[in-house]
């Protein structure tokens, strides 16, 4: 994670909890667990509600007179000191039992224009070509690229990839744990979108059941997926004359 969070984006997924518990069986703990990314920024993915650590948040939580400022200063006291990218604003895993490549997204670009704007694409597309460059050579095996972000929505976002990877892409259910689905809300200082908080929240409010909540997202999350020759050839074949 290459991003300072803010107490807006805990207090916008505790909001969303409490909305869980209004319109299910759950109460407020479990439904923070489980809809909310609370638990992945402060504690990683084991997600495990016996945790210690997250026993004495939740107990913290519970006595807090502010509990979106509780809940970002124990993430502030648990996250680990950022690490740049040396992909600019790329990173990647490699999932060897699935031979592939999981990359991410995150607004690390400093120019003063958006990140997937037309003047930044160039440098966004740079930035994939080094990185697939050292994935071929590092993982040799390496079979296929898959992807999972509401950012597959957007246009911009699209264009930086071979049209092969976004050609048929899945919806994926049930990502309310991770990033892939809560960084809609996000902007590059880690405080959230004013106007589109409100209205995911106005829409909230007007829900009578759980699967009425879950669509109260602005975007989906996209899963697409193909081989990574495709990523080789399209990258490799790049020039600026002819992107």
């Amino acid at each position: 994670m290459s991003i300072d969070l803010s107490p807006a984006y805990f207090d916008l997924q505790l909001r969303f909890a409490d909305s869980i518990t209004q319109v299910s069986q759950l109460n407020f703990e479990e439904a923070i667990l489980r809809f909310t990314n609370i638990y992945l920024q402060c504690l990683g993915r084991s997600f495990d509600p016996t945790h210690p650590a997250w026993r004495v948040y939740l107990e913290g939580l519970n006595q807090a007179p502010d509990q979106a400022q509780w809940t970002f200063a124990f993430y502030e006291s648990r996250r680990e000191p950022i690490s740049p990218s040396p992909y600019g604003c790329f990173q990647y895993v490699y999932q060897a039992d699935e031979q592939a490549i999981h990359f991410h997204f995150t607004n690390a670009d400093k120019s003063g224009y958006g990140p997937l704007s037309q003047k930044r694409r160039w440098v966004r597309l740079q930035e994939l070509q080094t990185m697939f460059a050292q994935i071929k050579q590092q993982y040799p095996d390496a079979q296929h690229v898959r992807g999972g972000s509401w950012l597959y929505n957007l246009e911009a976002y699209k264009r930086l990839f071979p049209p092969q990877y976004t050609s048929s892409m899945e919806v994926v259910d049930e990502e309310f744990q991770f990033l892939a689905l809560w960084g809609q809300f996000l902007q590059r200082d880690g405080q959230i979108r004013p106007s589109l908080a409100h209205s995911f929240l106005s829409r909230c409010r007007q829900q009578q059941t759980l699967e009425g909540l879950t669509r109260c997202f602005p975007y989906q999350v996209l899963e697409p997926f193909c081989s990574i020759a495709v990523f080789y050839d399209f990258y490799e074949n790049l020039s600026q004359d002819g992107e």
